[in-house]
């Protein structure tokens, strides 16, 4: 599976931007959803909110799927360095992976 550049569209090695294939801000930081490990719980919900307020990490959309049982899935899109991922998911519980793409001709 070949890479594109998130600029350009390009295949990584076609790609003339400074950075090919980066998906990080002026900040460094890059977007990951998370739709595994968290939960409607007090403690989930606290561990989440600790790690993103002490490390600087913006939050997106935070969503349950259904907000009248605990304990009910979270998915949640936030913004962190990619040295912060390990940290995240060792903390927390949750599973971070690449947001979907889509891309129009």
């Amino acid at each position: 599976m070949m890479r594109t550049c998130v600029e350009c569209y390009k295949e990584t090695d076609e790609c003339t931007c400074p950075e090919p294939g980066s998906e990080a801000d002026h900040y460094g930081r890059v977007w990951r959803h998370c739709e595994q490990g968290l939960t409607l719980t007090k403690a989930s919900m606290a561990r989440f909110m600790m790690f993103c307020l002490s490390n600087n990490v913006q939050i997106g959309d935070v969503y349950a799927i259904n907000a009248n049982y605990k304990g009910s899935q979270v998915l949640a899109s936030i913004r962190l360095k990619p040295e912060q991922i390990e940290a995240f998911e060792a903390e927390t519980g949750g599973k971070l992976r690449r947001p979907p793409r889509l891309v129009l001709n």
